[in-house]
């Protein structure tokens, strides 16, 4: 909810790029991404049921589901879609970082909120020069301390949402 809702200036149509797409955190995105109206494009790691995965992702409102190898920029071009992202949202560091930083528009933030590979991601030059590359971390607890007033309705929107059973994560193989 954060991560979309103070990163990025979004707009709905415009496209969010998150990697660790099937965890927690990745669901709810997915799923907020779809009543924003913007487009969730998932990054999964390659495994042999990539496609029922994608299928499962794209259930939760996913626009578009990419393997965490190669480029994805290229990737993007091959299916002709509209525009790069806005936002980048990363969980897990090191290549898969740099992968969504090279899919991002020029001058668009990439977030950093975990690292589960362990690794830092290690940019490219071109990505600081020629895209203009914004990298900013995000730890909720850190948001919770200095935001205690707005953290009850942030909390109250969620729940609106999970009652609603607009907004549901569940614990998966994926």
């Amino acid at each position: 909810y954060r991560l979309l809702e103070d990163f990025g200036s979004l707009k709905p149509g415009d496209a969010v790029i998150l990697n660790a797409a099937t965890s927690t955190i990745g669901q709810c995105v997915v799923q907020l991404c779809s009543m924003l109206k913007l487009r969730a494009m998932c990054v999964i790691r390659a495994r042999k049921d990539f496609d029922k995965t994608a299928a499962w992702l794209k259930s939760l409102g996913a626009a578009e589901v990419f393997k965490d190898e190669g480029s994805i920029s290229l990737a993007l071009q091959d299916r002709s879609l509209f525009a790069k992202p806005r936002l980048a949202l990363d969980a897990v560091g090191g290549a898969s970082a740099v992968r969504l930083a090279e899919a991002l528009q020029a001058g668009c933030p990439l977030i950093v909120y975990g690292n589960a590979s362990g690794r830092a991601a290690t940019f490219p030059w071109t990505a600081w020069t020629k895209s203009a590359l914004i990298v900013r971390g995000f730890s909720l607890r850190k948001w919770m301390s200095d935001n205690k007033k707005k953290v009850p309705k942030m909390m109250d929107t969620l729940g609106k949402l999970v009652r609603a059973d607009k907004l549901a994560v569940s614990y998966t193989d994926y």
